[in-house]
């Protein structure tokens, strides 16, 4: 008898999956290949040749104005600092590292960094 149980709740499992995988779509399907069509072909080509349509997928640039070079921008900024338009803003965004040798030795980092290890206070460093 448990076999036949078994068997039953898979057949039950299975008629369930088989029902809801025919049923039916969310939504009507619309049929859209045989719509009528309010204008000619004639029509229909004379409106693509338009510029709005024409022009609408790709843009040609002609007359696009000649750009600085990198040597005269970098002349506007070199110039713009030496003025001082720049010197407020300089390094607000970004840390610039300079290469400056330490005044304490090798020896004395590693002592205290010893002692602030044993005192468990090394996130506080002078």
């Amino acid at each position: 008898m448990k076999m036949n149980a078994k068997q039953l709740i898979i057949a039950a499992a299975v008629f369930a999956a088989a029902g809801s995988a025919m049923a039916d779509q969310t939504f009507p399907y619309v049929e859209f290949s045989n719509a009528p069509s309010t204008k000619t072909r004639a029509e229909v080509a004379a409106e693509v040749r338009t510029p709005a349509v024409a022009q609408s997928e790709y843009v040609e640039f002609n007359k696009v104005p000649r750009g600085k070079t990198r040597a005269e921008v970098r002349a506007e900024l070199q110039q713009a600092y030496a003025s001082g338009e720049l010197a407020a803003i300089r390094n607000t965004e970004f840390v610039e590292f300079s290469h400056v040798a330490s005044t304490r030795t090798r020896e004395e980092v590693r002592k205290e960094a010893i002692q602030a290890a044993k005192a468990k206070n090394v996130g506080s460093g002078s």
